[in-house]
């Protein structure tokens, strides 16, 4: 039973957003970067996608958390059994090339499809693609920052995941506190550096599916400062190279420990040591030291988005899960027929409290892909405007705002992206276990599964609080003049009064134009803590603003989505099949419009009360016990 297929997808979703709200063809594709793109070759991706997810990774993801991954006495780690044949059908496919430059043989697919085709493939087995989640953005990373030697020797053995990567810096009294980091980096005479150190929860820190794997390690040179203004980034391959570039022996990288964790079992999180048992060298990302975190900004920010599309791609399948399985469980009469002892059974999709729990899930689910689909969509478009313009270094050149409009947004929605989608999956994984019922907690189905493997989300690649702490400190000024807000705002304000004469949407258009108004008031009400210097309430509530801001971007993206759909409609040649996914995507914009967006009002009713409660307490509110009671 364990090697079905339980991943689930629905590509008519993918499809409406790409070619009718997004219109990425008429928007994108018209670039001349991307010729060898049509509608046709990405929808022949998608299916593929679905196809090698359905026969290849679906049909393992039950099993590898079953196998889960295990430390033998020499250091070698061993994964599930499935995945070394996955493995080699996965690069056989090429999806690792699908998103990598061409420059190192990749096929350079734009953002936005590449992101599509990584939902699916995440959502199927998500255990299985963090050993290769690390190669496109470990590539990016050293193709803007390495030597030519370094990008010469890792970059196109990352675009066709020969070798994978993985990100080095949680150590065990470095956290969230970057700047605490120990790991040392001493300068040998030929430039490279020798590393001494330990990092611990590194996710596919141990393998043997790759030739090597390229560490990406933050580490402390030799008379840096402390802090985070030390700290410099460093490739350090398992394995030195010889002349030819090629994997040869040990470089003193070893895994001490295999974390046991509450799910994604199938993923090696290991605790490892550099240097610590025979030598270990690495070499200096960039021509200079202390630079690391700034250079590291943008891997950190692709992680967090591909934190949200993991989120999504399993909640996503959580749902269809859900929504299938209600529709096959008969039980119980129609409510209408409840005193009727001879009324027919129905399936539990009938029952109006699980259409409830089945529309939340689809309104968050959609949401959560249009949010993504908008990010990658303007990522697509700000690198287009970077490479067509890279050689233009005027700093009033007029593409510079075109770029900024782009940027600005992915920069704005990135947060929110990792924090909202992984908060919300962990929701949608218990509101599909409710549906199923008793059945929903065994592990006979995948819904239990899906929960443990999405929790810990929300505490990867920094936690959901620090997502709202760096929203409101480095997107939205705390509270104060935030370009970004602006830019936000007067795109929601045009959709408004694009639309506002619309007659059969009106209150939801209403409802969105009050929540935008409240959200920016709240945002003028932190500014005037600034100023009052109250500072530290900005953080007791940055998580609930972040929400905020997550609902109604959602709102007005659903919103324009149902207005699409409204017009579709209205069409004549629209069959049955295609009115009922138009009429569920109004309705999934209606339910969340008039369920989830009120809380924004309730929310800032909250922040306005100024509560100080979390403020004024301290350690003995929550250790200290009475002798007679402890």
């Amino acid at each position: 039973m364990l090697d079905r297929n339980v991943y689930r997808v629905d590509l008519r979703e993918f499809a409406f957003l790409l070619w009718e709200q997004f219109k990425v063809d008429e928007r994108l594709l018209n670039n001349e970067f991307y010729a060898d793109y049509t509608r046709e070759t990405i929808e022949g991706f998608l299916f593929h996608a679905r196809d090698f997810a359905y026969q290849h990774l679906g049909t393992c993801y039950q099993s590898a958390d079953r196998d889960g991954c295990q430390l033998g006495e020499d250091g070698q780690v061993s994964l599930p059994s499935a995945f070394e044949t996955a493995w080699d059908e996965f690069r056989a496919a090429d999806w690792c090339r699908l998103g990598a430059p061409a420059e190192y043989d990749g096929m350079g697919a734009p953002y936005v499809v590449s992101q599509m085709v990584n939902e699916i493939l995440m959502g199927a087995n998500p255990a299985f693609m963090i050993y290769s989640g690390f190669c496109n953005p470990a590539l990016y990373l050293i193709d803007k920052f390495g030597s030519d030697e370094l990008k010469d020797n890792y970059c196109q053995k990352l675009a066709s995941a020969e070798w994978s990567a993985c990100l080095c810096m949680t150590e065990a009294e470095a956290g969230s506190d970057v700047g605490a980091l120990r790991t040392k980096a001493i300068k040998q005479d030929n430039g490279s550096y020798r590393i001494e150190g330990e990092k611990i929860f590194i996710s596919a820190g141990m393998h043997d599916l790759a030739d090597n794997i390229a560490y990406i390690v933050l580490a402390r040179p030799e008379g840096a400062p402390s802090g985070t203004a030390g700290l410099s980034c460093f490739v350090v391959p398992r394995f030195r190279l010889n002349e030819k570039g090629e994997p040869a022996e040990s470089n003193g990288v070893h895994c001490v420990r295999l974390e046991e964790k509450m799910g994604l079992h199938g993923c090696a999180t290991a605790h490892l040591e550099f240097g610590l048992q025979e030598p270990c060298y690495g070499y200096l990302l960039g021509d200079r030291e202390n630079i690391g975190l700034f250079q590291l900004l943008n891997m950190m920010n692709l992680a967090r988005i591909a934190t949200g599309i993991y989120a999504l791609g399993m909640a996503s399948s959580a749902y269809l899960n859900a929504a299938e399985y209600a529709s096959g469980r008969v039980q119980g009469a129609d409510f209408r027929q409840a005193f009727n002892p001879r009324a027919a059974k129905v399936p539990i999709i009938q029952h109006v409290d699980v259409k409830r729990m089945l529309l939340e899930m689809k309104s968050k689910v959609e949401g959560c892909r249009a949010l993504i689909v908008k990010l990658s969509f303007h990522q697509s478009m700000a690198m287009n405007i970077e490479f067509e313009n890279a050689h233009d270094k005027d700093k009033k050149a007029p593409w510079r705002e075109e770029h900024f409009k782009h940027q600005g947004i992915v920069n704005l929605l990135t947060p929110i992206v990792k924090a909202y989608t992984s908060d919300q999956a962990w929701r949608i994984a218990e509101l599909a276990m409710q549906v199923y019922g008793g059945h929903g907690y065994i592990a006979d189905h995948p819904l239990e599964q899906y929960a443990r493997d999405i929790k810990i989300l929300s505490i990867w690649e920094g936690t959901n609080f620090m997502q709202s702490a760096d929203l409101m400190r480095d997107k939205l000024a705390m509270g104060r003049d935030s370009k970004l807000l602006k830019l936000f705002h007067n795109e929601v304000s045009a959709f408004l009064d694009e639309h506002r004469g619309n007659n059969v949407l009106h209150s939801e258009l209403l409802t969105l134009e009050r929540a935008v108004g409240t959200l920016v008031e709240a945002h003028a009400l932190m500014g005037q803590w600034v100023k009052e210097r109250k500072l530290e309430m900005i953080f007791g509530v940055s998580t609930r603003f972040l929400e905020m801001m997550a609902e109604v971007t959602i709102s007005w993206l659903l919103l324009d989505g149902a207005l699409i759909a409204q017009s579709a409609i209205t069409a004549s040649d629209v069959n049955d099949d295609e009115k009922a996914f138009y009429e569920g995507r109004i309705l999934s914009a209606q339910f969340y419009i008039h369920n989830i967006l009120p809380n924004v009002f309730s929310k800032y009713e909250i922040i306005k009360r100024e509560d100080v409660s979390a403020l004024e307490s301290n350690s003995d509110t929550f250790m200290t016990r009475s002798q007679q009671y402890a």
